[in-house]
């Protein structure tokens, strides 16, 4: 490969090609690790559409060529900024698919507290359900001792009046019956 240069010609852009050349003195090892160190080609530079040659780097581009060369370091920085967007778009996606489980993980968050809320408001309601019908059978068993007391009150009211009506009748008779003994007296 020495003395030859790398053209690379692209149909995205046909006035573009890339001319590599070896730097002079250098080694078959350090290009080998020049080459190692240099980033991967995109993916549009490595599609079947891509076509390499090999060129003398003896020969001098004509004049009329309409290919546009690009020096070494342009060629690594456009590696660079092609990575860099391939790098970008891999932590685009990876930070989208973290948002999303994010989000349902969040959504499951608000539907166990939702539950939990409404289990909270179901047991508050539960309690206090249970609380009035703890007094409302307070408040019966209270009204239904007042009445029985009210009652019993009556009964003795009028189990006294009765005895009272029951012993007038018999004084009243004790007096009828000594009038009817007197008058019984004088006729005989």
């Amino acid at each position: 490969m020495a003395g030859h240069t790398i053209e690379v010609l692209t149909p995205v852009f046909p006035a573009a090609a890339m001319r590599l050349s070896p730097a002079a003195g250098e080694s078959d090892l350090e290009k080998t690790l020049r080459d190692l160190k240099a980033p991967p080609l995109p993916p549009w530079l490595s599609s079947p559409s891509v076509t390499l040659t090999l060129s003398p780097s003896t020969a001098a581009p004509s004049a009329s060529s309409p290919r546009l060369h690009i020096e070494k370091g342009a060629a690594f920085d456009l590696a660079d900024c092609c990575r860099d967007l391939e790098e970008k778009h891999s932590a685009l996606a990876a930070h989208k698919k973290e948002a999303a489980w994010h989000l349902r993980r969040v959504e499951q968050q608000l539907e166990a507290e939702k539950a939990c809320r409404k289990r909270e408001t179901m047991e508050e309601v539960e309690a206090k359900v249970k609380k009035l019908r703890e007094e409302q059978a307070v408040a019966l068993e209270r009204i239904d001792a007042e009445y029985k007391e009210q009652l019993m009150v009556l009964r003795r009211d009028a189990e006294a009046k009765e005895q009272k009506l029951v012993e007038q009748w018999a004084a009243k008779h004790a007096k009828v019956r000594r009038l009817m003994e007197q008058m019984g007296c004088c006729r005989r």
